[in-house]
């Protein structure tokens, strides 16, 4: 009875080994995914869909949200994006939370984008963006860490940012869009 027993042991494991095997296959000529909710372009006349600002003109300071739908909001800096994020119905009606897909933010030290949900932001130091403080993102805690130790602030992941810690950002917006010839413009 024992041999019996390994027998159907056995005969389990290569069927399970054979399924893995046919499963890793079918996968592999899947068609890619990858790519889908990557960032976009963002062009001369794509505005800001918070401020109406244009973030082609602030390359450094761009993020974006990419919707299930591959369309894309753009923003002039991550103040204005987690703004939206964090009260989506006031900013656009054809979207909701849930069909967020993706968020993109510009890694400050090296320009590379990056997925904003897995980025750490420095919070309120001395650099200023397009439209004064802000929160400026990296992609690695100790590289967000060594920024903050020279330009001031505070380092938070993403998932702990709610509107509390944007809106002490939001004051002093003239002095960038005054320096780079944008008309002033009134928040919402």
């Amino acid at each position: 009875m024992k041999n019996g027993k390994q027998f159907i042991g056995m005969k389990v494991q290569i069927t399970l080994a054979v399924l893995a095997a046919i499963l890793l296959i079918i996968g592999m000529s899947l068609p890619a995914r990858a790519g889908q909710h990557d960032p976009q372009t963002i062009t001369e006349t794509t505005p800001c869909a918070v401020c109406a600002m244009y973030p082609y003109r602030y390359p450094a300071w761009q993020s974006q949200v990419i919707f299930t739908d591959n369309s894309m909001a753009a923003f002039d800096g991550c103040k204005c994006m987690f703004r939206f994020l964090l009260n989506m119905q006031a900013f656009t009606q054809d979207h909701k939370a849930d069909q967020v897909a993706a968020v993109w933010v510009k890694d400050f030290a090296a320009g590379d984008w990056i997925d904003g949900k897995n980025a750490y932001y420095v919070i309120g130091s001395t650099e200023m963006g397009p439209m004064g403080k802000e929160l400026i993102p990296f992609a690695t805690q100790a590289a967000a860490e060594a920024f903050q130790k020279t330009k001031g602030g505070t380092v938070a992941p993403y998932a702990s940012i709610t509107m509390d810690t944007v809106k002490p950002l939001m004051g002093g917006m003239h002095h960038m869009q005054m320096q780079h010839g944008d008309k002033p413009h009134s928040m919402p």
